[in-house]
């Protein structure tokens, strides 16, 4: 490898990959231990092209790969605990994908040049799809069951167990439902309103309503990178508008989440609305808000009782709510409804497939597949004596 490759394999290591492993670590739910052997991947006189091939050949398909398996619980288990790691490697410029990527022993190698077929994210994806659906079950061990969906996450006794440690897609899998009913409702009151914020004051308006609100994190649409708000030195943010975002920062030091830790992100793609989601959650806000200004996007949360009036209690409301919330984004349906009705104060049980919620004479039933997805949602009143 001459120094025009080393430098241009360096330079994609430090401005490129972190932002790749960051995703592929978001979207496993857990940190995947990445072998990677940076001085293999070299092809003479092609190093201009590395930024282009490098993400189609050996991070782009795996993202997108890691995020088709772990679409629900089961999944997110096996990956778990099946996938000890992941090798990239370029041993003989191969690029049949039978032969450039394997699975065995729970290792995903792909061994592929670093040019050659660069375009084909699609086949690669499906390559790898296929072999972690076929064979992750077989080195995951008895650690992943699809038992598990009889106790979604942190559900212990009926109950949602904060003391036992989540992933970040788990934190907002508990809150998605809620959050999205919240964002609902804010835009019912303000939709076309003029906002002002006075950051000074800790207040958002919006035409004659004023909101308090905590400043969560910022994404620059110039640098592509996320900063928490406690770690924005610059902007002289006063400490008691800070709350929420250091209550985040908890969060990640009790359950061992690094994106929760790390004062910056570099990602390309703005994770503001999914961190808001579990922050709406965790800080009991009223809803967030993201405030554009010239190539930035500060995320607030807000707190009002104008709000707040709007939430559903009507249980036929709730099973509307919650069916619309699965087609507007992907998670595992079971434990998003179970905390879904917890939060909603009612007593949930979860009994083989089916999630039986009861309210003083309100009944809510979700029935499941055995992938923990959402077959039929219904709301009844409880017979007497039951």
């Amino acid at each position: 490898m001459g120094l025009k490759e080393k430098r241009a394999v360096q330079t994609f290591k430090n401005e490129s990959f972190p932002a790749l492993e960051a995703e592929i670590n978001n979207k496993a739910g857990f940190n995947v231990s990445l072998n990677i052997a940076w001085d293999t991947l070299v092809e003479d006189k092609f190093s201009h092209l590395y930024n282009d091939t490098f993400p189609k050949i050996y991070f782009q398909p795996l993202i997108e790969a890691i995020k088709a398996v772990n679409i629900d619980e089961i999944g997110g288990e096996l990956l778990k605990n099946g996938l000890k790691e992941v090798k990239i490697v370029n041993e003989n410029n191969e690029h049949n994908l039978e032969r450039a990527i394997t699975f065995v022993d729970g290792v995903l190698t792909i061994n592929h040049s670093p040019i050659m077929n660069a375009d084909k994210v699609e086949e690669k994806t499906e390559r790898i799809v296929h072999l972690l659906e076929t064979h992750l079950e077989e080195f995951a061990g008895s650690e992943a069951s699809v038992e598990s969906t009889e106790n979604p996450n942190n559900i212990v006794g009926g109950k949602v167990d904060n003391t036992i440690k989540l992933s970040l897609p788990q934190l907002h899998n508990q809150y998605v439902a809620l959050a999205f009913e919240k964002q609902d409702n804010l835009a019912d009151v303000v939709e076309d309103l003029p906002w002002n914020c006075d950051m000074l004051q800790g207040t958002v308006t919006y035409g004659d309503l004023t909101f308090k609100m905590q400043v969560l994190g910022t994404y620059s649409h110039n640098e592509k990178s996320w900063l928490w708000a406690w770690a924005n030195k610059q902007s002289g943010i006063p400490e008691q508008f800070l709350e929420a975002s250091l209550q985040m920062k908890a969060l990640g030091e009790r359950h061992g989440i690094e994106d929760l830790l790390s004062s910056k992100i570099e990602t390309e793609h703005d994770p503001g609305h999914y961190f808001s989601f579990v922050a709406t959650g965790v800080n009991q806000a009223s809803c967030y808000a993201p405030l554009p200004f010239k190539g930035l996007t500060v995320y607030v949360l807000l707190y009002t009782d104008v709000v707040d009036e709007k939430e559903i209690n009507i249980p036929a409301l709730i099973c509307s709510h919650f069916s619309k919330t699965i087609t507007r984004m992907d998670f595992e349906h079971k434990h998003a409804l179970f905390c879904y009705l917890v939060q909603k104060g009612y007593e949930v049980e979860v009994s083989g497939n089916n999630i039986v919620a009861k309210k003083g004479e309100d009944q809510i039933l979700g029935i499941f597949d055995l992938k923990g997805r959402l077959l039929k949602l219904s709301n009844s009143t409880v017979p007497v004596g039951a």
